[in-house]
């Protein structure tokens, strides 16, 4: 009992899915698929399910707005093949949830990995659905540990990047879904690794003490592993202490915070603390824009939102607040300090449930520092990386640092020269355009400082910033090289 062949079609006639389970030319396949096609459409409801094509038999059976077509040798069973296609449809519907054509279309993928797992050299494999969910389980945990770009989100991160007459407030809210891939898996073995070890250590030097002196020391040793994610002892604590670590690896490229993992850096907190500490720096960073009662979704004059309960509505969204976890961050060596910052928040919340951790920042830098004027998203920094991997990176790192900026402006504005030579077209995802420009979490002059009332006198921060702002026409080639010999 073989299946040759295992066709999804449309009611339109577009094929969703093929999968082929004997050696045929790719002419012969288009034929097959064109011939059943049109046999099974011009098919009428109440006719029968098998047909005949050439030496082999056709079972068909159409679910909703999808065939499911499935190809046979003359002496096979057509009715355990209906069967088979019969279990394949329940197998989807179990997986994906009351499945439908939208599914198959954009999770194509998984359809093919059920029907792998269904299926062999066109024989059935399996037949338990309970084991073909776990395969495909197992399969689903080696997805990458994924930063989740969501539109709901890009507001939150606007309003928390705006400026100051003396400071420049730089945050971002970003969530990374806790589905582990290779690498991730390697990290949390070594936390684990790493903790347990710890803890024997401990076990084997308090077993070196006398009874008196460990009783005296009990409470300094810790051993009964308390931490503000519970006990140790669970390894479901461990765990989300690993998420924790694994997501600040991923945000802060340049560290290794599975190398010191400490957690009492860690706090437990409350949604409505949570909530409480970031709704109050907002307001004595901007106090004259909330004291104007302004309504919900007020913006500044140059566009930008303003940090209201809607912000909290896009993020309760996402996160579902009420289910999470809260935890603050307060490290000893803390990764803003390089950028000059003079104070800063880190908060965790953690949906176990989603499966998500969202790493919600903020820091204050002063004006008079040297620090770049726009955060660096994540996904900057992914491509940052690409750009500093490339054969030219020696000479593009030496042209910024005597260029500064505009050294990297330029090289953005005409192309990568690797690129350029190999006349190579760059993927879509990889170009940058004015719309996307403006999702960037961007620092923005507080309303306070221009709109509300009027200052004595523009600071340097605010005409830098103007500066950054002002859009100037393309400039040719000649232009440019006479500007950085000015430099």
């Amino acid at each position: 009992m073989t299946i040759k062949y295992l066709i999804l079609l449309s009611r339109q006639g577009k094929v969703r899915l093929a999968k082929w389970f004997t050696t045929l030319a790719p002419k012969e396949k288009a034929k097959i698929v064109k011939d059943v096609s049109q046999l099974v459409l011009a098919r009428r409801t109440r006719m029968c399910n098998f047909l005949e094509y050439k030496d082999t038999k056709v079972v068909y059976r159409r679910y909703a707005s999808l065939f499911f077509i499935a190809g046979c040798d003359a002496t096979d069973n057509e009715l355990i093949t209906l069967e088979i296609v019969h279990r394949y449809v329940e197998q989807m519907d179990k997986y994906y949830g009351n499945v439908c054509e939208l599914d198959i279309i954009f999770n194509f993928q998984k359809a093919y990995f059920i029907l792998d797992e269904l299926l062999l050299a066109g024989e059935m494999q399996e037949s338990s659905k309970k084991n073909v969910l776990r395969c495909i389980g197992q399969q689903d945990s080696l997805e990458d540990m994924e930063y989740l770009d969501l539109c709901a989100l890009h507001e939150v991160n606007l309003a928390l990047n705006f400026d100051t007459q003396d400071t420049a407030i730089i945050g971002g809210c970003d969530l990374w879904t806790v589905k582990a891939a290779g690498s991730d898996k390697k990290l949390y073995k070594r936390i684990e690794k790493t903790l347990e070890e710890r803890h024997k250590d401990l076990l084997s030097a308090v077993a070196g003490l006398s009874e008196q002196s460990a009783a005296q020391f009990a409470d300094q040793l810790d051993i009964s592993r308390d931490t503000p994610f519970g006990t140790f002892s669970e390894a479901a604590n461990r765990h989300t202490f690993a998420y924790l670590i694994a997501t600040l690896n991923a945000t802060h490229i340049d560290y290794d915070f599975a190398n010191t993992l400490n957690p009492d850096e860690f706090r437990r907190e409350t949604m409505h603390s949570f909530m409480h500490k970031i709704d109050t720096t907002m307001y004595y960073l901007r106090p004259q824009v909330y004291s104007a009662g302004l309504p919900a979704g007020a913006v500044t004059p140059l566009g930008s939102p303003i940090w209201s309960p809607r912000s909290w509505q896009l993020v309760d969204s996402e996160m579902d607040m009420s289910s999470c976890e809260y935890y603050a961050w307060e490290p000893s060596d803390d990764p803003f300090a390089d950028d000059g910052a003079i104070w800063s928040h880190h908060f965790f919340l953690y949906n176990k449930e989603r499966k998500r951790v969202a790493y919600f920042y903020l820091r204050g830098i002063s004006a008079l520092s040297n620090s770049p004027s726009v955060a660096m998203s994540l996904m900057s920094k992914f491509k940052a990386t690409k750009y500093e991997s490339s054969a030219n990176a020696g000479s593009r790192k030496r042209a910024e640092y005597w260029l500064g900026a505009r050294a990297k402006k330029g090289l953005e504005a005409y192309g990568d020269s690797d690129e350029l030579d190999n006349m190579v077209i760059d993927h879509p995802g990889e170009v940058v355009d004015a719309e996307e420009e403006q999702y960037i979490p961007a620092r923005e002059m507080s309303m306070d400082a221009d709109y509300y009332y009027e200052s004595e006198g523009d600071s340097d921060v605010e005409s830098l910033v103007g500066r950054e702002r002002t859009v100037s026409k393309v400039r040719t080639m000649s232009e440019g090289v006479v500007e950085r010999m000015e430099l």
